[in-house]
C-alpha cells in the first residue's frame, strides 16, 4: 500500500519549474495571445496592441519602423513562451490521469479513482485562476523568491490532495477485492504491489527527464526574452519605466 505513494510525487516533478528560472518580475504584465499591457504598481500602463502601437498614460506614442518591428518581436515572443507554464502543468495532469488510470486497471476498478482525478483538475484550476481573467493571462510583479515560495506551497498542497484522495480510494478498493474473494493471498499481493511501483516509478522517471528539459527550455526562453526586452527599452526610452524582467 505505502508504494502507491509514489503516485504523489508527480507533483513535486515540475515544483523545481520556478527554481530553473533565474528572473524576477518587476512590473505585473498581461497577455492575451495579441497584446501585451504592462502596469506599475501605481497603476500607470503601458500596451501594445495586435497593430504595434505604444499607449503610454493612454496616449499613443509616436514609433518608427524599427521600433514597431522591436515592439512587434518583443509581443509576439512574450504571447508564445509565457502561456507554456500553463501547457506543462497540463501535461502533468494528464499523465498523472494515465497513472490513475494505470492503477485502476491493474487493481480491476476501472472508475475507482474518478473523484481522485477531478480533485486534481480541481486544484488545478484553482491555481489557474489566479493568474487567468476572461482568457488573458496575468502575472503579477513578483520576485523569484516569492514565486518559488508560492510554487512550493501550491505543489505541496497537490500532494497532500493527491495522497489523500488516493490512498482513500486505494484502501477501498483493495478491502472490497479482499471481502469478494474471501481473503487474499498476500504474497500475490505484495509481488502486485511491488511491480506496479516499478512500473509507475518508470513513467515517473520518464516524465521527470522531459519535463526537466521543458523546464529548461522555459527559462532558457525567459532569459531571450529579458535580453529582447533590453533592446527594446534601448530603442524605446519611453517603455523604461515598464520592464517586466530583472535578471
Amino acid at each position: 500500500m505505502k508504494q502507491l505513494l509514489t503516485l504523489s510525487l508527480i507533483f513535486m516533478s515540475t515544483s523545481s519549474y520556478a527554481a530553473q528560472c533565474r528572473v524576477d518580475l518587476q512590473n505585473q504584465i498581461t497577455l492575451d495571445g495579441e497584446q501585451i499591457e504592462i502596469a506599475q504598481a501605481d497603476g500607470d500602463t503601458a500596451k501594445m496592441d495586435g497593430d504595434n502601437n505604444l499607449i503610454i498614460h493612454g496616449e499613443k506614442i509616436t514609433l518608427n519602423a524599427e521600433q514597431q518591428a522591436a515592439i512587434k518581436a518583443y509581443r509576439q515572443k512574450m504571447n508564445d513562451y509565457l502561456p507554456k507554464a500553463k501547457q506543462m502543468a497540463d501535461d502533468s495532469i494528464e499523465l498523472a490521469n494515465d497513472l490513475i488510470d494505470d492503477v485502476a486497471q491493474s487493481l480491476d476498478a476501472p472508475n475507482a479513482f474518478d473523484d481522485v482525478k477531478l480533485a486534481v483538475k480541481s486544484f488545478y484550476s484553482d491555481v489557474e485562476a489566479r493568474y487567468y481573467k476572461d482568457g488573458d493571462l496575468i502575472l503579477p510583479a513578483q520576485s523569484f523568491a516569492e514565486m518559488t515560495k508560492s510554487w512550493s506551497e501550491d505543489f505541496a498542497k497537490a500532494k497532500e490532495i493527491f495522497s489523500t484522495e488516493f490512498m482513500g480510494n486505494a484502501m477501498t478498493v483493495l478491502s472490497e477485492k479482499m471481502q469478494q474473494e474471501d481473503g487474499l493471498n498476500l504474497t500475490e499481493l505484495s509481488e502486485s504491489m511491488y511491480e506496479l511501483k516499478l512500473r509507475v516509478e518508470q513513467r515517473m522517471a520518464e516524465h521527470a527527464k522531459q519535463a526537466e528539459l521543458q523546464a529548461q527550455d522555459f527559462c532558457d526562453s525567459l532569459d531571450d526574452i529579458a535580453e529582447q526586452e533590453q533592446d527594446v527599452l534601448k530603442k524605446i526610452p519611453e517603455l523604461k519605466d515598464y520592464q517586466v524582467f530583472i535578471i
